[in-house]
C-alpha cells in the first residue's frame, strides 16, 4: 500500500471522530442554553416574589405594632388613631381599625368619624396576618390591599389593626425589575387576582387568573409548564411556590423567544463546528499533497546517493520507503548533528509562538471588556443624566428643610456615579485624557490626608520621591486616581496592618526601551502584606477579577490603573509574593513643559436664559429627552423633540426654522448626531450646533459646542449661549 492512502486513511480516521465530537457539542449546547434560560425565569420569578412578600412584610410589621400598642384592646382609639397617623405620615401606607361589620377609624380620615359600614361582613384574622384586597376603599375610593392584624391579648377578636396600601406599589416594585428573554411577570394574591403585571397593568389588574392557572396553583403545581397567557401567547410559564401570605409570582416566556435564543446558540456552535472541520480537513490534505511531492524528492535524492555506500535495503511494505532507505540510512548519520540543533531551535519557536498567542489572547479578551464596558458607561451617562437634570430641576424648587438635605445627598451620590463612570471608561478606552504637565510631588501631597485617613492607625505610610524629579505628560484626574487606586489595595491587602511605600524617581534607560526614545518616571507602590499566588498575578489587570470578598472589591481598580498607564504612552509592572508583599511600577513619560500653577477662576454667574430660542432637540433616549427638555422649556426656550437624526433630517428639510440644534452622537438609524451636525453645518449654516456625547469622539472637525454626559443644567445653559455667540461672531 503506498504512503499516499495510508495517509488518506490516517486522515478520515481523525475527521470523522471529531465531525462526531462537534455534533455532540451542538447538541449539549442546545440544551445547556435551554437549562440557562429556564434557570434565569426561575431566579427572576422568585426574586420577585421575595419582593412582593417584603413589601406585604413591611405592612405585617407596621400592623403588629400598632395592634400591640394597647390602645385597641382598652379602646382608647383616639389615641389609637394619633398613634398610627404619625407612624404612618409620609409613608406610602394608612392604617384602619375594623371590627366584622364596619371600619371604626381610618389615619386618611378625622377621628373620630362616623363608622363606615361593610358590604358584607369581614373574617376577623385570629391568630396570624391576613391580607385583603378591595377593588375600592371606602375612604380612600381606590383599590387598596390591606394586611389585617388580630389585637393581642383579645378573645374573642372584636377588632383588626389594618394597614392598607394602593397596589400601584407592588406595579412600581415589579416594572422596576424587569425580566430576562421579554419575560411577562406576573403577582396573583391568594385569590388567584392580579395584583400587578409587566405588560398591559391597566388592562388585567384587579382580573382572575386563567382557569388552568388557578387549577395549577390550588393542586400546588409550582414550577415549569406551557401554557397560554392572558393575551394569547403560547408560552413557557413558570409559577412560583406561594410566599408566606399565599401570593405567587406568574412568569411567561414566549415560546419563539426561547427556542430563538436556544436556536441561536446552536447555529454558532454548529457553524464553529463547521468551519473548525473543513479547515482541519484542507490542512490534512494539504499536508497529505506536501508528504507525497517530499516522497518524491526523496526518491529523487536516492539515486544522488546510490554511489555512496548503500545500507541494507529495509523491508517496510511500503514501496516508497523501501526505495529511499538506502540513501536515508546514510544521509542520517550525517543529519544526526543538525537535527539536535534543529530540534533546540524549533523548542524555542515553539515558546515564542505560545508567549504570542498567549499575548494576542489576553489583548483580544480587554479589546472585548472594553467595548462591553464602554457600552454599559454609555448607557449608564444617559440614566446619571436624566437623574443630574432632574435633581437640579428640584433643587431650584426645594430651598431648605429635610427635602433639601436629601436631595444634596442625592446629589453627591450621582457625582460618586460619574467617577465611577469615568473610571469604567479610562480601562475601556473611550474616556478621553486629557494630559498636561503633572507634578508628581503635589498629587501625593494633595491626596495625602485621603490616604493617611484611608490607610488607618496599624498602616504606616511612607513616601520616597527623588529631589527634582521631573513633571510627568498624564491626565492629572486619572493619574490622582490610579495613585489612589493603589494604595487602597495595598490597604486591603495587610487587615493586620503593615507598611505602605510610595516612591518615585526617574527610570534607567534599559527599563524603557521598549517603550521607545524618551524619558521616563517610575512610580513605585509597595506593601508588606499578603502577596499573590502565580495564578492571581497572571490576571491581576483584569478588569472586575478581584480575590475579595463580595461587596469588599469591584475587581476595576488594577484594570484602571493598567489602562491609565498604557493610554498615557508607559507602561505597568507588578512584582510579587506569597506572604512577601506587592509591588507595583508605573512608567509614566516626562512632560516638556513645566506643570501650570492651579489659577483662581472666579465663579462665573450663570448664564441668562434666551427666552424664545428655538432648539431642535435630537436625543434616543427617552427619559433624557423628556427631562432635559422640561428643563429648557422651563427656562423659556422654545423645545421641539426628535428621537433620531433622520426624524430631525426631515423636520430641518421640511423648511422649519431653529436657532439651535442640540444633538445626541450615538442613536438609531442610517444617521448619527455626527453626520447631522455636519449636514446642518452645510446646508443650515444659520443654526448653531451643541453635540453632547458621553464617548471619547473627535468632534473638532466643524463648528460645534460639545457637551460631555452627564451634564448639569448651568453648563447646559453656557453651551447653548456659547453656541450661539460662535455662531454670531462667525457670521
Amino acid at each position: 500500500m503506498s504512503i499516499r492512502k495510508r495517509l488518506l486513511l490516517l486522515v478520515i480516521a481523525v475527521w470523522l471522530p471529531a465531525a462526531a465530537g462537534f455534533g455532540m457539542l451542538t447538541w449539549y449546547t442546545h440544551n445547556e442554553q435551554v437549562a440557562g434560560t429556564r434557570r434565569q425565569v426561575q431566579e427572576y420569578g422568585l426574586r420577585v416574589s421575595t419582593t412582593v412578600e417584603r413589601e406585604l412584610d413591611r405592612r405585617t410589621v407596621l400592623a403588629q405594632a400598632l395592634a400591640s400598642s394597647g390602645e385597641a384592646r382598652n379602646g382608647d382609639f383616639a389615641r389609637l388613631h394619633e398613634e398610627a397617623r404619625s407612624a404612618t405620615a409620609g409613608a406610602d401606607s394608612w392604617a384602619l381599625l375594623v371590627d366584622t361589620g364596619a371600619q371604626i377609624l381610618n389615619t386618611r380620615a378625622p377621628y373620630p368619624g362616623p363608622r363606615v359600614p361593610r358590604a358584607k361582613p369581614l373574617a376577623l384574622a385570629e391568630t396570624g396576618p391576613k391580607v385583603l384586597f378591595v377593588a375600592k376603599a371606602p375612604v380612600a375610593r381606590t383599590p387598596a390591599i390591606t394586611v389585617f392584624v388580630p389585637v393581642p391579648g383579645m378573645v374573642p377578636q372584636h377588632y383588626n389593626v389594618g394597614v392598607a396600601f394602593e397596589p400601584a406599589v407592588l406595579q412600581q416594585a415589579l416594572d422596576a425589575n424587569p425580566g430576562p428573554f421579554q419575560a411577562l411577570a406576573a403577582v396573583v394574591d391568594s385569590e388567584q387576582v392580579i395584583m400587578a403585571r409587566s405588560r398591559d397593568p391597566g388592562k388585567w389588574f384587579g382580573v382572575s387568573a386563567s382557569p388552568a392557572f388557578k387549577q395549577r396553583i390550588l393542586s400546588g403545581g409550582t414550577g415549569f409548564a406551557e401554557s397560554t397567557t392572558l393575551d394569547g401567547v403560547r408560552s413557557m410559564t413558570y409559577l412560583s411556590p406561594p410566599n408566606a401570605y399565599g401570593w405567587s409570582v406568574i412568569v411567561s416566556v414566549p415560546m419563539s423567544a426561547l427556542e430563538a435564543a436556544a436556536q441561536q446558540a446552536s447555529a454558532k456552535a454548529v457553524g464553529a463546528a463547521a468551519l473548525l472541520l473543513a479547515f482541519g480537513l484542507l490542512l490534512a490534505l494539504s499536508g497529505m499533497r506536501k508528504i507525497g511531492r517530499t516522497v518524491d524528492a526523496l526518491q529523487s535524492a536516492a539515486g544522488d546517493l546510490a554511489h555512496h555506500r548503500v545500507p541494507p535495503r529495509l523491508l517496510t511494505g511500503v514501496s516508497e520507503v523501501d526505495q529511499i532507505a538506502g540513501a536515508l540510512h546514510e544521509a542520517g548519520l550525517r543529519a544526526q548533528a543538525s537535527n539536535a540543533t534543529l530540534e533546540r531551535r524549533v523548542r524555542e519557536a515553539v515558546t515564542h509562538a505560545q508567549d504570542a498567542q498567549a499575548q494576542l489572547l489576553q489583548s483580544q479578551k480587554l479589546e472585548l471588556v472594553g467595548r462591553l464596558t464602554a457600552g454599559v458607561a454609555h448607557d449608564f451617562n444617559n440614566l446619571l443624566q436624566t437623574i443630574v437634570t432632574a435633581h437640579h430641576l428640584l433643587l431650584r424648587r426645594v430651598t431648605d428643610g429635610p427635602e433639601r438635605r436629601t436631595l444634596d445627598g442625592a446629589v453627591r451620590a450621582v457625582a460618586k456615579a460619574r467617577d465611577l463612570v469615568k473610571q469604567l471608561m479610562t480601562f475601556g478606552r473611550v474616556q478621553l485624557l486629557e494630559p498636561t504637565a503633572v507634578s508628581i510631588p503635589d498629587v501625593v501631597l494633595k491626596s495625602q490626608e485621603l490616604t493617611r485617613t484611608a490607610v488607618g492607625e496599624a498602616i504606616v505610610l511612607s513616601t520616597s520621591l527623588e529631589p527634582g524629579l521631573p513633571a510627568v505628560h498624564v491626565d492629572a484626574v486619572q493619574f490622582e486616581m490610579a495613585l489612589l487606586n493603589l494604595v487602597f489595595n495595598a490597604r486591603d491587602a495587610m487587615p493586620a496592618g503593615g507598611h505602605i511605600d510610595i516612591a518615585a524617581q526617574e527610570a534607567q534607560a534599559e527599563e524603557t526601551a521598549h517603550l521607545g526614545p524618551g524619558r521616563f518616571v517610575r512610580v513605585e507602590v509597595a506593601d508588606t502584606g499578603s502577596g499573590m499566588s502565580e495564578e492571581v498575578r497572571a490576571r491581576a489587570f483584569e478588569p472586575y477579577f478581584t480575590t475579595k470578598p463580595v461587596g469588599s472589591g469591584s475587581g476595576i481598580g488594577l484594570a484602571q490603573v493598567h489602562a491609565f498607564a498604557k493610554q498615557s504612552g508607559g507602561d505597568i509592572g507588578l512584582s510579587s509574593h506569597l506572604g512577601v508583599g506587592t509591588r507595583i511600577r508605573l512608567y509614566l513619560p516626562v512632560a516638556t513643559a513645566r506643570p501650570d500653577a492651579a489659577a483662581v477662576v472666579p465663579q462665573a454667574a450663570p448664564p441668562a436664559p434666551m427666552a424664545g430660542v428655538r432648539i431642535l432637540m435630537v436625543e434616543d433616549d427617552k427619559l433624557v429627552s423628556a427631562m432635559v427638555a422640561s428643563a429648557l422649556e422651563e427656562e423659556g426656550y422654545a423645545v421641539r423633540r426628535c428621537a433620531t437624526a433622520d426624524e430631525a433630517l426631515g423636520v430641518l428639510q421640511a423648511g422649519n426654522a431653529f436657532d439651535i440644534l442640540f444633538t445626541d452622537v450615538v442613536m438609531p438609524g442610517r444617521m448619527n448626531g455626527v453626520d447631522l451636525a455636519r449636514w446642518c453645518a452645510a446646508e443650515r449654516p444659520g443654526i448653531a450646533i451643541v453635540v453632547s456625547t458621553g464617548y471619547a469622539e473627535n468632534l473638532q472637525e466643524f463648528s460645534a459646542t460639545v457637551l460631555r454626559k452627564p451634564y448639569e443644567t448651568g453648563a447646559l445653559f453656557a453651551a447653548l449661549e456659547e453656541a450661539c455667540k460662535r455662531k454670531a461672531v462667525a457670521a
